[in-house]
């Protein structure tokens, strides 16, 4: 399910280059999905895009549950990946999901997240991206069967 041996790297590069090296060892061409809540997984979704722009996958992100709204990520230079039209993919190789779907204020069932992402085409490897462990609960773990599980720890200090 998990790395047999556990990594551990700092600050954003960290975080971008062991989500490549997850995408790397699965390899393949095709899709990659993104799955996330609204507002708060779309920019994580746009900066792990840099980490895999030169991979032959193309991104996109859906919101929740909602597979109709499934739109591309695409490169702007000079601006990074941003949303692009709605697109659905044809053969997702990877589904990536993100941390924001487990906040109970969007309430994703991970049962019917999992159902709506089975109906999609291709064949899926499952990585997970989260902060402070919040995919780690046994509802998301017993439903997915994570290639890889990526979870950060953020600290944050003002002054």
């Amino acid at each position: 399910m998990f790395l047999k041996s556990k990594v551990e790297v700092k600050g954003l590069s960290g975080l971008s280059k062991c989500f490549r090296t997850a995408v790397e060892s699965i390899g393949g061409d095709g899709d990659i999905l993104f799955v996330g809540s609204p507002f708060t997984c779309l920019p994580f979704a746009e900066f792990l895009c840099y980490g895999i722009r030169d991979l032959p996958l193309k991104p996109f992100f859906m919101p929740s549950l909602e597979s109709g709204k499934t739109k591309e990520l695409v490169k702007n230079e000079g601006y990074g990946y941003q949303l692009g039209g709605l697109k659905a993919g044809t053969d997702y190789r990877i589904v990536t999901l993100l941390g924001g779907l487990a906040i109970p204020k969007y309430g994703v069932p991970p049962k019917a997240l999992k159902e709506a992402i089975d109906r999609l085409p291709g064949s899926k490897d499952t990585i997970a991206v989260c902060f402070q462990g919040s995919l780690r609960n046994l509802d998301w773990t017993n439903t997915f069967q994570f290639k890889y599980l990526i979870d950060t720890d953020l600290t944050v200090t003002m002054e």
